[in-house]
Parts: C-alpha cells; structure tokens; sequence
C-alpha cells in the first residue's frame, strides 16, 4: 500500500525525474522513476496509480478514494485499510508469472474489478489503449503470446462462448443474428463491470413490421439469458469474467469501445464482417443505452 509521503507527493516537482506526456486523447500522463503513473483526464478527474497498483481516484469536487489492487477500500491520506486489523495478510499483487495469468485466464482466481484488470495489464507491460480499431483482441494476444508462450491465445478467450451463442443463431435471419450478438456483447459487458443486466432496447420500425420487432425482442432475451447463464456457469463464468474485464482495461476503462470490440469479434466469428454485413450496418455500439436492432 502507499505510504502518506506517496500519497502527499502526487503532483511533478523540479528534480523529482517527473515525465509529462500529453496523450493523443487529451489526457496528460506523468510518470515517476519508481513506477507512480498520474493520469490527468480531460474532464477534470484523475487516478494515480502507484507501484503496488493501488489507485487513487480523485474527482472534480476534490473528493479521493484509494483502492488496493484487489478493490479493498484504503485511507486516501495514510494508505491503511479502512477495515479489517493492522496485522491482516497482505493482498495478492497483479500475476507476474504464465502461471498466474493462466489461473486468471481459466477462471481459478478472480479479477476483482477493473484497477486491478489495469493492474494485470501493466505487470505485463501491456498498454491500456488499442492502436487499431477493432484489434483489441490481437493486440492482446501479441503482447500476452510471448509470455504464454503458445499455450493460449486471448483471440481464442471467446471461442467456445461464441461457438455455444453462434451454434443456436447461425441459422437465423440476419436480423435476430445481429440482435442476439449485440445483446450477448452488452450483457458480458454489464457483468463485468458489476452493472446488473443490460437495459432492453426498444424494438420497433422495422423493416419487417411488428411481427419483426418481437422477434427482435425475443432474440434479444434469449440471448441474454444465454450470456447470464454462462458468467454463472462457475469457473468457466470467473474466467469468462476476467476475460471481459482485461478486453475493458485494453480499451482504457472505456466500456462503449469494449463493447464495439465483442460486437466486431462476434461478427468475425459469425461471418457478418464483409462490406455489407452487421459490423458495416452498425460499426460502433452505443453506451450505456444499449444499440437494438
């Protein structure tokens, strides 16, 4: 945990070896020699993340919460825990071996929340941002595949959930596919990030008239009942889970990309990539208000 001194000193002084960059979305990066990285949003907020992966998240109004990298509530000027005894064991850091990410990866352990989904990323030296649009998935693979070596592929992370969505809409009309995929997409989503289940969309001036529309509204319950079930289904769902949660951190924390990157992984999967597939008709999902049909 931070010490008070660390969480005194958040901001760059002369001679401290600071480094300020200015990111290509306007927030400003400062990084200290011993792994303190200070993010300054462009809406006001800011989160400071120190060497053990705690977090410290400090809001327009000036109000801070500090958060251990397994989400346990610490003060944010001392870096105690605010509950529990002094003498409590001290939490498990971020996997900095194959074989813990691979306990992650299949569920064995969970991720507690996104800090420390950030957390795994940054022990692996992965950054949290996708380069190409669409790429989240390879990207993570590149920079997790030498670690892993061959073993596991996070492009391969949604296969078999995918297989077990895809084998009941395959043949499906177009339509309810798309429905079905998004809804899958957003509810893992939702999971993850502990929102509960997805708002359901209205349905209604489709092509196909009403009839269309409860169709529509049909496959996306189905679906969703479906993505329920399976981050239920006990580790299988933990690893499902954590899988979600590395794809948020890769997007930065930003969920609407998160989700746009399931969607085009879906559509991949499905064959609904093509110039006049799903992916073309709806190229970027919408959040938090789910996109429907």
């Amino acid at each position: 945990m931070p010490s008070a001194e660390q969480l005194a000193h958040i901001q760059p002084n002369d001679g401290d070896g600071a480094s300020v960059v200015e990111n290509d979305d306007g927030s400003t990066q400062t990084t200290w020699p011993d792994g303190t990285v200070r993010v300054d949003e462009v809406d006001g907020t800011v989160m400071v993340t120190f060497p053990d992966f705690s977090v410290l998240n400090i809001e327009i109004d000036g109000t801070r919460t500090l958060n251990d990298v397994n989400g346990r509530p610490l003060d944010p000027a001392t870096g105690e825990p605010l509950s529990g005894s002094p003498g409590e064991e001290t939490p498990t850091p971020p996997p900095t071996t194959v074989e813990q990410l691979s306990e992650l990866l299949d569920g064995v352990s969970a991720i507690a929340d996104l800090a420390g989904a950030k957390g795994v990323l940054r022990a692996f030296g992965v950054a949290a941002v996708v380069d190409q649009e669409y790429g989240a998935l390879s990207e993570l693979a590149m920079a997790f595949g030498e670690a892993l070596e061959g073993e596991l592929s996070p492009v391969n992370w949604f296969t078999q959930p995918l297989k077990m969505l895809l084998a009941v809409i395959k043949a499906i009309e177009t339509e309810e596919r798309g429905t079905a995929m998004r809804s899958w997409c957003y509810t893992v989503v939702y999971d993850a990030l502990g929102m509960g289940s997805p708002p359901e969309p209205a349905f209604s001036g489709s092509l196909g008239g009403p009839d269309q529309d409860a169709l529509d509204q049909e496959w996306w319950d189905d679906a969703r009942k479906k993505a329920e079930e399976q981050v239920a289904d006990g580790q299988d769902g933990v690893a499902l889970r954590n899988r979600v949660m590395l794809v948020i951190a890769k997007c930065g924390g930003d969920a609407s990309s998160a989700v746009t990157e399931l969607w085009a992984a879906a559509c991949r999967k499905s064959g609904d990539d093509g110039s006049a597939g799903l992916l073309a008709a709806y190229p970027r999902l919408s959040w938090p208000e789910p996109t429907g049909a």
